[in-house]
């Protein structure tokens, strides 16, 4: 508790100084070599990867993150380089941090927690679901929320591009469907009926608890298209959010009533909304707070009284908004004094009638 105190009191005395990053105090940068995650005599570079070799048959292949999924950030706004080891049936052979500046020692974990929380992905298959709080645990790193959901779509959209590049995986490639303009006031009925808008629902007693009642009624939808956006948002703000995407982009809006919680606290602390995630195929996209703009109420006719809402612009081009994709969700909950995590999900596809 004392080291603690005094790590805090650096931390607070060193951000003000001009020129200083508030994260290099926490930097941890370490050497490494290919066979650290693939066993292979030797390896062949190729454009963003290597080939990894026993005498002249292919075993695998080792990749570094930052080739792959810079853009994915974590707390402290910079990548956690992860060097990945991958064998030509797509399951991992190892992986390991190589660079990363996430402050867990200001909640008490230590390096080694990192690096265990690291260790349950090998042997793990990439064309598996791989999710944080359902097959990927939190218990090394428990408080490190942010870090571990960005640390896992790091992990699983490098190897998923890196299958795909290599012929291993294969993604349907569709050309990108058009946002029809047409517009047609829905009421909230509607909306769910037409597949608009989808619901995931998490009860108290799946969560275990002894409570039968709902813990969370969550609702999700893409808003682009005017009929669906400007039913549930209204005319102005849905008028906000389209002026904002004028660079490119799409919207997602999520509603929830209940107790619980699909945005938690920690993205005001880390400006990353650990609790949700959306996949698409070999694309995991995480929310900050920087593309967030909060909702209180749903506009459309017949719609309920909601706890939390808000709508979240995804920038990157990878998105396709009119292919289907999941939704990821996280929960923490308490099972006496220990903290445990449970991860839910739906899928999620623009009906046609509000493409072109």
């Amino acid at each position: 508790m004392k080291r603690l105190i005094i790590l805090i009191f650096l931390f607070v005395m060193l951000a003000p100084v001009k020129g200083y990053s508030q994260w290099e105090f926490f930097e941890h940068r370490y050497k490494y070599k290919l066979t650290d995650v693939l066993e292979a005599d030797r390896f062949e570079k190729k454009d963003g990867y290597w080939e990894g070799y026993r005498g002249n048959r292919l075993v695998g292949y080792v990749f570094l993150s930052k080739e792959w999924t810079k853009k994915l950030v974590g707390y402290s706004g910079k990548h956690m380089e992860t060097l990945i080891g991958m064998d030509t049936e797509g399951r991992l052979t190892g992986v390991k941090i190589i660079f990363h500046s996430e402050p867990i020692v200001l909640i008490g974990l230590k390096e080694k927690n990192y690096q265990d929380f690291m260790k349950q992905y090998k042997g793990r298959s990439i064309k598996e679901e791989l999710t944080v709080g359902k097959q990927i645990s939190m218990d090394a790193i428990t408080g490190a929320t942010v870090t571990a959901v960005v640390q896992n779509a790091i992990i699983l959209g490098s190897a998923r591009k890196v299958a795909a590049v290599t012929g291993m995986m294969q993604f349907a490639k569709k050309k990108r469907g058009k946002i029809s303009t047409k517009f047609r006031r829905l009421t909230w009925k509607e909306l769910l009926e037409s597949g608009a808008v989808r619901n995931l629902r998490v009860t108290s007693e799946s969560l275990g608890m002894k409570s039968k009642e709902v813990y969370l009624d969550l609702y999700f939808a893409v808003v682009t298209p005017p009929s669906i956006g400007r039913s549930l948002l209204g005319d102005r703000l849905y008028s906000d959010i389209m002026k904002r995407l004028k660079n490119g982009g799409s919207a997602i809006v999520v509603f929830a009533r209940g107790k619980g919680s699909f945005k938690g606290s920690g993205y005001a602390r880390g400006g990353v909304f650990d609790r949700f995630n959306i996949e698409q195929q070999d694309r995991v996209f995480v929310f900050r707070d920087r593309d967030y703009r909060i909702v209180t109420e749903i506009k459309a006719t017949g719609a309920p009284d909601i706890r939390e809402g808000g709508v979240f612009i995804v920038r990157d081009a990878e998105f396709d908004q009119t292919s289907p994709f999941r939704f990821n969700l996280i929960l923490p909950f308490r099972i006496g004094a220990k903290k445990e995590f449970k991860s839910f999900g739906a899928e999620y596809r623009l009906p046609e009638r509000f493409l072109e």
